[in-house]
């Protein structure tokens, strides 16, 4: 039996389908941000202009959905962060640079931010977002033991929390920020001597 090979026609059809996959999730970012995360797959698609059978072709579902735009959320965040330029060694400016990241991202879109969080508080299985969070800051910091992966797992539901409550009321998120960030390090130091 001959080797399957890829045509010219199944590549277009890749290339048409990931900017569909892009489109479709940008569209879905501004009817989020525009009329709020509660949103339901109908409501979407009616506020889009996509058949739901189209968005239910490209995300599955919409816990599907929510993990296409956890991943665009992980990958804004990755961006802020290489933006950032943290000094290579500097664990207190990496947290910092982190808590920044996420909180410029809620401040950014509430609604965007809560349809995304939405699917981890709501139990559905896209976790994988809070997981990639929690593994990023682990990288940046220089975090490998259990415990410290533990520690990080337990700052970034602190930082859910603490922007959660700060979203109703949004005030200087520089402010907002470095309070975290002073919270969370003087935290991590004495934790971290306990635990070397």
């Amino acid at each position: 039996m001959k080797p399957v090979t890829s045509d010219g026609r199944s590549a277009r059809w890749d290339d048409h389908r990931r900017r569909r996959h892009r489109e479709l999730l940008r569209t879905v970012r501004h009817v989020v941000a525009e009329h709020g995360a509660d949103l339901s797959m109908e409501q979407i698609s009616a506020r889009s202009g996509t058949t739901k059978t189209v968005l239910y072709r490209y995300f599955g579902d919409r816990s599907g959905l929510q993990a296409a735009m956890g991943d665009w959320a992980m990958h804004t965040i990755r961006r802020s962060l290489a933006a950032a330029h943290a000094p290579e060694g500097d664990s207190r400016a990496a947290l910092e640079a982190m808590i920044d990241a996420f909180t410029a991202l809620a401040a950014g879109s509430p609604e965007v931010y809560r349809f995304c969080d939405s699917a981890v508080s709501g139990g559905a299985p896209a976790r994988g977002f809070l997981t990639d969070v929690t593994d990023l800051l682990c990288v940046r910091m220089g975090l490998t033991r259990e415990a410290e992966v533990q520690w990080a797992a337990g700052a970034l539901g602190f930082v859910r929390s603490c922007t959660e409550q700060w979203l109703l009321d949004p005030r200087d998120r520089h402010d907002f920020t470095t309070r975290l960030t002073t919270w969370l390090w003087d935290s991590s130091r004495s934790f971290m001597e306990v635990h070397r």
